[in-house]
């Protein structure tokens, strides 16, 4: 008992001893910062930020930024990057993400210059937490694997172990847990042999959270009170607000609901008092869990709203991508299917967002080539070539049965368009031949005709969940094949297989287009509208600049012209899917003549409460048997329309969805003149700056000739 005593005593006395320590040497860090000048002023700042770091972050700011203005001053290279990496990790840490990565990434520019890599493998690290953030993954891997090759290159220990740390957080924010598992361990396994505690709590923590994700909560559990027992009851709030929210997860998922929230509200204490925003929108979510669970779901979408604000307002796309998944599950047991489907909408589109063909794509080239960095990879020997050419050889067999079912799908959705289409028109010619007929049984029939638009307007919605859950449900194995061969395409030398996977890919995109255009369909039927101030010039540059990438042919010239005194309140998204799709048609269609100056010219004016749109072009015309059906769904008025004919059919969908009407003047061998009639809509509210688009009032309307 008394060794006991003595031992608590001891390790109390020792880290009072520390805290007097520190203090007294802020205290007189302070003291000297008063008389300090030129240089000897810099390494006070310095010094005064990395003390006050992870203790006062706002005051470590505030130090580290004058340092950094100093060093700039000084035209001091190495002091503007000691500096610069400071100041972005308080950057970081006080949630000013977008400065952090600025500042980091022009600092590690220089020490990169400079071949200081001492400096360039903290910036690498800082980096990519900061990428993390952002849910921009396969950037921070990258970051976090440069940043190994250096340490590996140096042989430190200690310096290898944060590295691995740092890629096992990253394949966690992934949901890859197994690789996230084998370098957390691996990380610790380093640390326990340099006999670096440093941090290692926390590492014991990381490890154990990525046991919870994987399902194994016993072990998650047992890792985590393994890190607040490394700290020996005296841990950092960071540590506590770490541990504590990683027992409540252990609990949260083993079903102990009541266990459970006690440790996300002391996490959730710890979080508003250090002010760590990412962890309060954790402790909020699993909050807004707890509620549904007791049935309070006004309680539990409070919860939601609070953790979406934030997470919006500091651009945490990850938790916003969470919460808009608890916002639809949640919605979906109240049986409000509106609000579902839009918020499965919104976290969808996010969702796709920060994990797409790129990112995909870069992923697997971050990894490739850090496996041949390796020597992982050993596919040189023939007898594992064959192997793989066989392979590949299957593989193209089941992606040419995918695309016959993906073709399959796409008509059977038009045959049941045209079912239903069909008998509406039965429907409503049985209910006016009775109408007509039966004059005593008026109120029977009223009743008769009340059920069966129900009937149909419950089959319109089954029908549009049907084309945004189909195109969605295919889009993702697309992506995932597109993803795929383009691996394929970096791994093969065959030119004959690189040309057929060329092919596939391009079939692929086409797809994938057409599978977006469905889903704007789905959006223009279900989307309310949003009034807003319309700048027609501003729509205009934005798609010309995103045609300009696709490829202008080079003799057209494009013409628009703006009345200046055209202020126009509408729909912002509606109107740039007519423009939009307009402007492409008329560029697309273009009279490859060389006889002929090809031109397309936008002509905007306001009439009264309406505001007429022309778009006027001299190229190859409309066949006049087709002018009367253009407008339809998968119409195609020339072969070079590579994509099934849709985009005129979104311009009337937005037309009609707006309370207006869009038509074809003229169509013949000299060009093509389109007709756009909207009315102003009555009322503005003001959309929100984090989430919508806010024109810029001072852009004037003009006239531009571009060629």
């Amino acid at each position: 008992m008394y060794p006991a005593r003595i031992s608590f005593f001891l390790i109390a006395y020792t880290l009072f001893s520390w805290a007097v320590q520190a203090q007294s040497r802020l205290d007189s860090l302070t003291r000297q910062l008063k008389t300090a000048q030129g240089e000897k002023r810099f390494e006070v700042l310095f010094s005064l930020a990395y003390e006050n770091s992870d203790v006062n972050d706002s005051l470590s700011l505030i130090y580290s930024k004058e340092a950094y203005n100093l060093a700039l001053r000084f035209a001091d290279s190495a002091r503007i990057i000691r500096a610069g990496r400071i100041t972005s990790g308080e950057l970081r840490r006080t949630d000013r993400i977008d400065e952090a990565i600025e500042l980091a990434e022009y600092v590690l520019r220089i020490a990169k210059r400079h071949n200081i890599q001492a400096e360039a493998k903290l910036l690498l690290n800082s980096l990519a937490v900061s990428y993390s953030y952002r849910a921009e993954y396969d950037k921070a891997l990258k970051l976090n694997l440069e940043s190994l090759v250096i340490r590996e290159a140096e042989g430190n220990k200690k310096e290898i172990s944060i590295a691995l740390n740092n890629i096992g957080y990253t394949y966690y924010k992934l949901y890859n847990w197994d690789n996230a598992i084998t370098y957390y361990k691996k990380s610790i396994d380093l640390k326990n042999e340099a006999k670096d505690t440093y941090d290692l709590d926390r590492a014991y923590i990381n490890l154990g959270l990525a046991y919870n994700a994987r399902g194994d909560y016993a072990e998650g559990s047992t890792y985590i009170k393994k890190g607040l027992k490394q700290c020996g009851g005296n841990c950092s709030d960071r540590v506590v607000l770490e541990g504590e929210y990683g027992l409540g997860a252990s609990l949260f998922d083993s079903k102990l609901l009541n266990e459970a929230e006690p440790h996300f509200k002391k996490a959730y204490e710890v979080a508003k008092r250090t002010n760590n925003i990412r962890f309060q929108i954790e402790c909020l979510l699993y909050f807004s869990k707890f509620e549904a669970d007791r049935k309070q779901f006004d309680s539990a979408i409070n919860y939601l709203h609070e953790a979406e604000w934030i997470a919006g307002r500091n651009k945490f796309k990850s938790l916003q991508i969470k919460t808009y998944e608890l916002y639809y599950q949640l919605y979906g047991q109240l049986g409000d299917f509106k609000n579902k489907s839009y918020y499965q909408e919104k976290y969808i589109k996010l969702q796709d967002s920060v994990i797409n063909a790129n990112f995909i794509n870069n992923l697997a080239k971050i990894q490739t080539a850090y496996a041949e960095r390796e020597n992982i990879k050993t596919i040189a020997k023939k007898d594992q070539l064959v192997a793989l050419q066989k392979e590949i050889i299957k593989q193209q067999q089941r992606q040419y049965i995918f695309i016959f079912a993906i073709t399959c799908l796409v008509m059977t959705l038009a045959a049941i368009l045209l079912y239903f289409t069909k008998h509406q028109q039965k429907i409503n010619r049985e209910l006016s031949a009775a109408k007509n007929k039966i004059e005593e049984y008026n109120r029977a029939l009223e009743e008769k005709v009340a059920e069966r638009t129900q009937e149909l307007s419950r089959a319109n919605e089954d029908l549009d969940y049907f084309i945004y859950k189909t195109s969605h449900d295919i889009r993702g194995p697309l992506l995932t094949l597109k993803g795929l061969c383009n691996v394929a395409m970096m791994d093969i030398e065959d030119k004959l297989a690189i040309s057929f996977f060329s092919k596939f890919d391009l079939t692929i995109d086409k797809l994938n287009i057409t599978l977006s255009r469905l889903q704007i369909v789905n959006l223009i039927n279900t989307s309310g509208l949003t009034a807003g101030p319309i700048h027609f010039q501003t729509i205009i540059d934005d798609i010309l600049a995103f045609e300009r990438k696709k490829g202008i042919p080079p003799r057209l010239t494009f013409i628009s012209e703006v009345q200046p005194d055209c202020r126009v309140v509408s729909d912002y998204s509606l109107v740039k899917i007519i423009l939009e799709n307009l402007i492409d048609n008329a560029i697309k269609f273009y009279n490859s003549s060389e006889r002929i100056d090809p031109f397309v010219k936008v002509s905007i004016t306001g009439e009264g409460e309406m505001v007429k749109i022309l778009v006027e072009d001299n190229g190859i015309g409309i066949d006049a048997n087709l002018t009367k059906s253009i407008f339809k769904m998968f119409v195609r008025a020339s072969e070079r329309s590579e994509i099934g004919g849709i985009g005129l059919y979104l311009s009337r969908l937005a037309a009609e969805k707006m309370k207006g009407k869009i038509s074809v003047v003229r169509s013949d061998n000299k060009g093509t003149l389109f007709s756009v009639v909207l009315p102003v809509m009555p009322a503005y509210t003001p959309v929100n700056t984090v989430s919508g688009y806010v024109p810029d009032p001072k852009t004037p309307e003009s006239t531009t000739t571009i060629m």
